[in-house]
């Protein structure tokens, strides 16, 4: 008797505690879902993955995504609004793709040229044709605002058609840009010239993060964004070579990189922006920066993030 009672504990301890492992399991997979226990894994990440604090960048606003699953590992003062200077440019061309086709040829007249503002990059765009893919390269590579206005008096020409001055389309396609950016979600985000040449104009570092995220499904994105040098082939058979202002791209470079593969850079007065995407642990991270002090710090914030990248357990799984 004592015999069967033995053998029926035996059972229930072994019932037990497969009900507890089955329970583990279950917990296990629901915590690893990006959507719980989110702040919580913040702090844990910080704590024993990360090991960096806010006073450890240089930058005002700053983020570090990974892509696979969206989350953020390092952030400081995401939510706080800062200038995006030329960072502008990704909204101008996120709104641009809705109004227009890659191989839509645009006249790129000297009054729209004219509005560049003295002191900017440009891209040397010169009165002839450019296909809108031009434009969005000579955009993103060597950060033209003289494209920037171009692109903007023609996507302001679609939306009112009623001849007008460049100037007035400008600011059609701008008015039209910022209702669009509340449609989309981007609340912390206004601007007011088309090329970010304005110290008005207010984003974040998750708004940036989620327009870089909708680039990058277009293929024709990252084929831009990733090159130092990009040469366009005009309508017209003759070609424009530009050099990438992120100097991550430059083999000449101290901080070349070969495992950046863009995105794009922006500074206007004391506000230096950097904004990378890395790939590393076989996934791809967004580091989204925003106001660094001086050119080399924006850089080396990000390397310092880059470097942590490499050397963390945690991100390699």
């Amino acid at each position: 008797m004592r015999y069967v009672n033995k053998k029926k504990k035996t059972k229930y301890i072994i019932l037990f505690f497969l009900i507890i492992i089955m329970l583990g399991i279950v917990f296990v997979s629901w915590v690893i879902r990006p959507e719980n226990f989110r702040e919580v894994k913040k702090q844990i990440n910080k704590l024993f993955s990360l090991s960096l604090t806010e006073d450890s960048y240089n930058a005002k606003s700053l983020v570090l995504v990974d892509l696979s699953n969206d989350e953020n590992f390092i952030s400081k003062r995401e939510n706080e609004q800062q200038v995006p200077a030329s960072l502008a440019k990704l909204f101008v061309i996120d709104y641009a793709t809705t109004l227009t086709n890659l191989d839509d040829i645009v006249y790129a007249n000297n009054e729209a040229i004219a509005l560049t503002k003295q002191g900017s990059s440009v891209a040397n765009i010169k009165e002839k044709k450019y296909y809108i893919n031009n434009l969005f390269a000579a955009m993103l590579v060597p950060s033209g605002n003289d494209a920037a206005y171009v692109l903007a008096d023609y996507c302001g020409s679609i939306l009112d058609p009623e001849p007008k001055t460049c100037k007035e389309n400008v600011k059609i396609f701008m008015e039209n840009l910022n209702k669009y950016l509340k449609e989309q979600g981007y609340e912390d985000t206004i601007l007011y010239d088309p090329s970010g040449f304005d110290t008005e104009a207010r984003t974040t570092v998750l708004d940036i993060k989620k327009v870089v995220k909708k680039l990058l499904e277009h293929q024709w994105f990252r084929n831009i964004i990733s090159q130092n040098l990009y040469t366009a082939t005009l309508p017209d058979g003759s070609r424009q070579t530009w050099k990438n202002t992120n100097i991550f791209l430059d083999p000449k470079s101290e901080y070349y990189n070969k495992n950046v593969i863009g995105i794009k850079t922006g500074s206007l007065s004391d506000d230096y922006n950097l904004v990378v995407l890395y790939e590393m642990h076989g996934k791809e991270f967004l580091i989204c920066s925003l106001g660094s002090e001086s050119d080399s710090s924006r850089y080396d914030d990000v390397s310092y993030i880059l470097k942590t990248i490499d050397e963390s357990d945690y991100l390699k799984k």
